[in-house]
């Protein structure tokens, strides 16, 4: 089940990211640098949980901030586990792993729902208490991989 605190955090993360700087919009740069990425790698990160969040349409709400961000868990948590590489560009254009991507780039653009999402997985995760949702998709999710959640369109597993 999805603790409350994704969707009490990412208000709050949503409020501070867009007036800490006195109403001038925020760049790449200011989400890049919050969660230890570079530019392209924030952009490239971003496009992708873009594209795999397919199926929520953004008057889905909260719903879609949360299904945005179990996507950007994935990916954080690879990145952090040793069976996969340690940097999101490697997680990211890693071969069989993520369809949108294309000679190293995403076929897809990012959004601000998306940007906001990389940014709050990160937080969560940092803050010590996200799940270590590895998998999206049926395939894993009922093929022996234990079960988190299906949130979003998507169904979610643990990493073993």
């Amino acid at each position: 089940m999805i603790k409350p605190l994704v969707i009490t955090t990412c208000a709050v993360l949503a409020f501070n990211l867009f007036t800490f700087k006195e109403s001038e919009p925020l760049t790449i740069e200011d989400y890049a640098e919050a969660c230890g990425l570079t530019s392209d790698e924030f952009v490239l990160f971003s496009s992708v949980v873009e594209a795999e969040s397919n199926r929520q349409a953004p008057e889905d709400g909260e719903l879609t901030t949360q299904g945005r961000i179990f996507i950007a868990l994935t990916i954080w948590n690879r990145i952090n586990d040793s069976r996969w590489p340690s940097t999101a560009e490697g997680v990211l254009t890693q071969r069989g792993q993520f369809s949108t991507i294309r000679n190293g780039h995403s076929v897809t653009e990012r959004s601000e729902w998306s940007d906001i999402a990389v940014v709050e997985a990160y937080n969560w995760i940092e803050q010590g208490d996200a799940p270590n949702v590895q998998f999206f998709n049926c395939r894993y999710y009922f093929s022996g991989v234990e079960p988190y959640d299906y949130v979003g369109g998507n169904y979610f597993s643990l990493g073993v």
